[in-house]
């Protein structure tokens, strides 16, 4: 019985020890000098198996892309302008206008340095983002299959990383699943933002 009881205690402590986010050693320091960011396009996976229906999934997942970025950069927005948090996150049509302008229609490969430097901004905030199942117009999505697919797994899960400019190395990164269903990417954000919150290296209150 002891010997039971002495597992799960090791088994909790190096569960509470496997915390889902990392921070540098300056996390708050770099963080402070930062005034302005940017919301680079999430990769979005959908996590449907189907090759005959490879294209509609890709359009899905860019449609996703679109809005997850939007409802990132609003709730990064309102909670500014509550004072919340002491950033301001750039508009996504202007991001996405400069990407466009300077022929960057994918992130892989790309230094987040450089398109800091592009974009004009103090950091930029990278992410990637599995879904078990669309989030936009998913009943109609479904629909449109006209093939088989595989069924969906019930998790979802979103790495969220920030990088510097300056330096040009990440300083934050959060990783986030769920098992929970949510009826629009804005629901989607609002709970991953609440569960990491307490992590988030620009609320006001920690700026100094």
């Amino acid at each position: 019985m002891k010997k039971i009881l002495f597992i799960l205690i090791a088994a909790v402590t190096i569960l509470q020890s496997c915390e889902p986010v990392y921070k540098a050693k300056n996390f708050q320091e770099t963080a402070n000098s930062h005034r302005l960011i940017a919301v680079l396009p999430p990769k979005v996976i959908i996590e449907i198996k189907s090759a005959k229906e490879a294209e509609a999934i890709r359009k899905q997942e860019k449609v996703e892309s679109e809005r997850f970025q939007n409802a990132l950069v609003s709730y990064l927005n309102e909670h500014h302008s509550k004072n919340n948090v002491f950033i301001k996150a750039q508009n996504t049509e202007e991001t996405n206008k400069i990407l466009s302008d300077n022929n960057i229609s994918s992130l892989a490969g790309r230094s987040y340095q450089d398109l800091a430097t592009l974009l004009g901004v103090d950091a930029v905030v990278s992410s990637r983002v599995s879904l078990a199942k669309p989030l936009t117009n998913g009943e109609a999505f479904f629909t449109s299959l006209l093939t088989g697919y595989a069924a969906p797994s019930k998790i979802t899960t979103v790495d969220l990383s920030i990088t510097d400019k300056t330096t040009g190395k990440m300083f934050w990164n959060y990783n986030w699943q769920t098992g929970g269903t949510f009826i629009s990417t804005e629901k989607l954000t609002n709970s991953l933002m609440k569960s990491a919150a307490y992590k988030f290296p620009y609320k006001t209150k920690d700026l100094k």
